[in-house]
């Protein structure tokens, strides 16, 4: 049968779950650039990170500009802080101050490493004869590091969107995800 968007077999002449915004192929287009800047602050417990990046397209002798960015802040309630490597420019693994156990010293078994993150994100799809929508997404998030390999994720997504092929909408999403690192 039809495959959707998610690689699976879906029924009737849906294709899965749509994109929430998307320019679809672009044809004509000889070279694009894109540009970016990072950034990643940390101070104890607090950290702020931000991306932003801009694709500047040629299609058809017309340039496009799509601009995308997201911010975000976390705080460790544990008081871990978010370790920086800076031989590789990398952030490394959050390392726990007590790992997650049910049976620790005196019965005081160990909690893991706990943090709250909040982020904004934007990108916007349309410019010239491009037009692939734009969205907003607000999220708010747990982190709950059981070891330096070991991590669970939990996350509200409120996505503001505009499509100029779906009427806009506004969708809420909750996330959870298990993600084991060695």
């Amino acid at each position: 049968g039809a495959v959707g968007s998610s690689g699976q077999a879906v029924p009737g002449g849906s294709d899965g779950t749509p994109f929430f915004v998307a320019t679809g192929p672009l044809a004509n287009v000889p070279y694009y650039n894109v540009l970016g800047s990072e950034l990643l602050w940390v101070e104890g417990p607090f950290s702020l990170q931000s991306e932003a990046m801009v694709n500047l397209v040629n299609q058809n002798g017309v340039n496009s500009a799509l601009p995308g960015a997201y911010a975000q802040a976390g705080y460790f309630l544990t008081g871990e802080h978010r370790p920086y490597d800076r031989k590789t420019g990398t952030i490394d693994r959050v390392i726990p101050k007590s790992n997650l156990t049910f049976a620790g010293t005196d019965c005081n078994p160990g909690l893991g490493a706990w943090e709250v993150a909040g982020r904004w994100s934007w990108l916007d799809l349309n410019d010239n004869a491009i037009q692939g929508g734009t969205i907003v997404d607000y999220t708010a998030g747990v982190n709950w590091y059981w070891n330096p390999y070991t991590k669970m994720v939990f996350n509200y997504v409120h996505s503001i969107s505009d499509s100029p092929v779906l009427p806009q909408s506004q969708t809420d999403m909750f996330g959870v995800r298990a993600q084991l690192d060695f």
